[in-house]
């Protein structure tokens, strides 16, 4: 799970959802740091419980939204919106790249591991062909 949104600048950033919490806010110390005047320092958390993705507002001021309803504490949902003062994080299942923004990485990753344009194929024929017999 992802959480997508657009900084201040007008880019756009995904965040990928783990095992370890992430903290939203102002703060330089906040895992995923928002430049927003109307959210607070520390303004809130998500983190992953018994199996489910968890946001909690951490005492903001402004308070933390899903959908638009208040929450200090809620279970996230693929295509629910979370909003700290300005900001609006979309929660996503899973990145929707684009075919640039693939081979950028495979470039990248083969500089960087050492793997071959054989292997990277291999990997990515074994990865469809498990996808194909789970539908079938």
């Amino acid at each position: 799970m992802l959480l997508r949104y657009i900084t201040a600048e007008g880019k756009q950033v995904e965040a990928e959802l783990g095992p370890k919490a992430l903290t939203i806010g102002r703060a330089p110390e906040a895992d995923i740091i928002i430049d927003d005047e109307k959210a607070s320092r520390m303004h809130c958390e998500v983190r992953l419980w018994d199996g489910e993705y968890v946001a909690k507002d951490l005492k903001s001021r402004n308070g933390t939204f899903i959908n638009e309803k208040r929450i200090d504490i809620t279970t996230l949902h693929t295509g629910d919106a979370l909003r700290c003062g300005g900001t609006t994080f979309h929660v996503e299942k899973h990145s929707l790249k684009g075919t640039k923004t693939i081979v950028r990485e495979l470039d990248k990753e083969m500089e960087q591991g050492g793997k071959g344009y054989r292997t990277m194929l291999r990997e990515i024929v074994k990865s469809t062909d498990g996808r194909r017999t789970q539908k079938n």
